[in-house]
């Protein structure tokens, strides 16, 4: 019945889906974010408003200090085969870097999803994460990463990393697929649902393979395209084994999780068309999942067309 809903919610400029959507403004708001606000930790923060709460990830003591441990990100109980098979993180910042690759190694990260560029232009030039990997070998603190390969395609570049802690004993290396979503504006929606499901696919691919055992990093500058990717692996997961679709229960617990997951409206629609794309291509009659969004095309209005990946 998903389709006749769908078209009820549209209507009248997606009325029903904004009225879901203000329902969710407050979940997940009232909770207390008593580490993230101490003075120690509030730097280590990119946004004042996206504070992990008890579901935080927490690091190791290694200096000594009860606020080593402290880093923006939330495990998320969007994962189909476990509670925490997803971390939700905020981009580094130039002062969390080391943090982040710690988080990584301590946590035996073997997928690590980004979902926005470094750098976005908007009306100005905006730094949303901090470059944490070179060409070369790249020192963090105690870790050492190395891009051994990097190949970009046009909506998305997949570099390997190999990872080794120097505190370590043994000569253990690990290694790391990085999955770079590009074509994916700040506070919008990818051009197609095509491109999300196909990216999606080829993320949990390689976590079926490498990450059963260990948790997916997935960050964009905060929690909007994050929270969108977690929620679309979920989707896709209700809709093939489970044969039911709820947006918003899945939205509602990503935000009890983690506030803000999904930040735009546009975002919560767009997830509604690519369960209404995944449906229809499961049952022949929208194989190539060929819904255009107009929203998406007008913030390319300044960039040259690309040519739809396939």
């Amino acid at each position: 019945d998903y389709e006749a809903y769908y078209k009820k919610q549209k209507a009248d400029s997606n009325c029903g889906f904004a009225e879901e959507f203000e329902d969710l403004k407050i979940v997940g708001t009232s909770q207390a974010k008593i580490h993230a606000l101490t003075l120690d930790n509030k730097p280590k923060n990119r946004y004042n408003n996206v504070l992990p709460d008890s579901s935080r990830v927490k690091l190791s003591i290694i200096h000594g200090s009860p606020y080593d441990d402290y880093i923006n990100a939330n495990y998320m109980p969007q994962g189909y085969l476990s509670r925490k098979e997803f971390i939700a993180a905020q981009g580094p910042l130039p002062t969390t870097v080391n943090e982040f690759w710690r988080m990584i190694w301590e946590k035996n990260v073997q997928t690590l999803v980004m979902l926005t560029r470094c750098n976005e232009q908007g009306r100005f030039l905006q730094v949303k994460c901090e470059q944490y990997w070179s060409s070369g070998t790249k020192h963090f603190e105690n870790i050492t990463v190395k891009t051994t390969s990097e190949i970009p395609l046009e909506d998305w570049t997949i570099r390997d990393f190999d990872i080794k802690n120097l505190q370590v004993k043994t000569a253990e290396t690990r290694s790391i697929r990085h999955f770079h979503f590009t074509a994916w504006p700040d506070h919008g929606v990818p051009e197609t649902t095509e491109l999300l499901i196909s990216f999606r696919h080829l993320v949990r691919e390689h976590m079926n393979q490498y990450s059963r055992h260990s948790p997916t990093v997935v960050h964009c500058a905060g929690v909007g395209r994050t929270g969108t990717f977690i929620a679309i692996d979920r989707l896709i997961f209700q809709i093939e084994r489970e044969n039911i679709v709820d947006v918003f229960g899945i939205v509602h617990d990503l935000r009890m999780h983690r506030p803000l997951m999904v930040q735009t409206e546009d975002q919560y629609v767009f997830l509604n068309q690519c369960a209404l794309d995944v449906i229809r291509s499961r049952t022949g009659t929208n194989v190539d999942l060929i819904y255009q969004n107009t929203a998406a095309l007008s913030i390319y209005e300044n960039v040259e067309p690309k040519k739809r990946y396939s």
